[in-house]
């Protein structure tokens, strides 16, 4: 855990990051201790050398690799792969799926796909993964497995499952429902006993529980409900996401103290001065929704219905991103994995559609998945950055991703927390990547 990373190039993360040529990167025991020129790196390690009490700092040479922070996906649902399923939709199969989930053996493939999704993810490039809505409180259990060292994992901060509303998004399925502003408080409080890092709500429906056309983002939660939900939660210290799809549905999360809206959709100047005087979040997820509207339902295994109201949320959701890029609201970036063709690997998707749709630069894609997405979560004084006393969370590639975003589709190594992988492996699934590369024009 001693280490010393020679003849890099590194990428801040900053938010208008460049390559700063030829570094040296210091790591002890987890930290990041000193980014400096090749020169003085030299001198710090002669110091070293000279002194025969000090253990001595392993030299690992990247041959001019690129050295940029570790990736942090705001939005992941830990417990699926992305591979299209028709359990994914409603039916018999869903039924059956679920009903085996509330048994032991269901419990016990839970957390044996929690483990598998955040393997993917850690060894994709994520050092840091946020699980907005999973069943059981698997995610906080795994988390707990990371946390005391039992197995290997990015740093994960979880919601336990989703709280939504009967007919809301997620009902019956990776939420719990409550009826009335009593049951969220209360539901907000037996999420407290189960430990959980923040608390998620549904205020709307979604893509695959859209009952007509044109009507994916149907507000679904009372305005008293969203408030009882955030006041509880605030109350104990924990910030709100919401799952929202429509101008509508923003502004009850505004209105009533959401912290970060998750997916967005279109936004006009009085939602623009909300988010502002709010002091709120976007999570821009742009993944799940291009996939179901450009891929045909044939590929999704969803039905016509759901590939058309994709189409729309997908036209709201980089709508929103652009307007909130464009007039200064933090837009922070997360996959929706689990979702069709979402997978845990694929987070560098979110960044090239970012840039694609969005129309920003590689440097500020790369900052909003990492150092801003740390702000946001309010961690950015441990992780997000390649800087003195930062955790050595960082992701290694041959090429440069300024140049060229999707050199992070394979990276050569990953570090979290001060541990290196090298070479790390990915388990792809081949039709998925099949079905999604002729979406990447470069």
């Amino acid at each position: 855990m001693k280490y010393v990373l020679m003849n890099c190039n590194v990428i801040d993360g900053q938010k208008e990051c460049t390559v700063a040529p030829d570094k040296m990167i210091f790591v002890n025991d987890g930290v990041i201790k000193r980014v400096c020129s090749l020169e003085e790196g030299e001198k710090k390690l002669a110091e070293t050398l000279r002194d025969v009490e000090a253990e001595p700092y392993e030299m690992i040479d990247l041959d001019g690799s690129y050295v940029m922070p570790g990736l942090i996906n705001m939005h992941s649902h830990l417990f699926g792969t992305g591979k299209p399923s028709k359990t994914l939709g409603k039916g018999r199969s869903q039924e059956l799926l679920l009903k085996y989930m509330n048994t032991p053996a269901g419990l016990k493939t839970l957390i044996k796909m929690v483990k598998l999704g955040i393997t993917q993810a850690l060894n994709s490039g994520v050092t840091t993964i946020r699980g907005v809505g999973d069943f059981r409180y698997t995610d906080v259990i795994v988390r707990d497995m990371v946390n005391e060292g039992l197995i290997p994992g990015p740093r994960m901060i979880v919601s336990g499952p989703a709280i939504t509303c009967p007919k809301g998004h997620g009902d019956g399925s990776f939420a719990v429902t409550a009826n009335l502003p009593s049951r969220f408080r209360e539901q907000v409080r037996i999420h407290k006993e189960h430990n959980v890092d923040l608390i998620k709500i549904c205020v709307t429906g979604g893509v695959m529980d859209a009952t007509r056309k044109g009507e994916p983002g149907q507000v679904k939660m009372t305005p008293e409900e969203t408030r009882a939900a955030c006041e509880e939660a605030h109350k104990l210290g924990y910030m709100v996401a919401s799952h929202t799809e429509s101008p509508e549905g923003i502004r009850q999360d505004l209105e009533c103290g959401v912290d970060t809206v998750e997916h967005g959709s279109f936004l006009d100047d009085e939602l623009i001065e909300l988010f502002r005087e709010k002091n709120a979040k976007l999570i821009c997820t742009i993944s799940p929704a291009i996939a179901q509207a450009k891929l045909g339902y044939k590929e999704t295994k969803l039905n016509e219905m759901c590939q058309y109201n994709a189409g729309v949320v997908t036209d709201g959701i980089i709508k929103c991103a652009r307007t909130c890029v464009e007039n200064g609201i933090p837009v922070g970036l997360g996959t929706d994995a689990a979702c069709p063709f979402t997978t845990q690997y694929d987070m560098w998707r979110e960044l090239y559609y970012f840039c694609t749709y969005v129309g920003v630069s590689s440097s500020f894609a790369i900052y909003s998945a990492t150092l801003q997405n740390a702000i946001i979560l309010g961690i950015d004084d441990v992780t997000g950055s390649v800087e003195d006393g930062k955790c050595a969370d960082m992701i290694v590639t041959r090429k440069n991703p300024l140049d060229d975003i999707t050199v992070l589709r394979n990276v050569d190594k990953v570090i979290y927390r001060g541990n290196i992988i090298d070479e790390p492996k990915v388990k792809r699934y081949k039709n998925v990547d099949k079905a999604l590369d002729p979406l990447i024009t470069r």
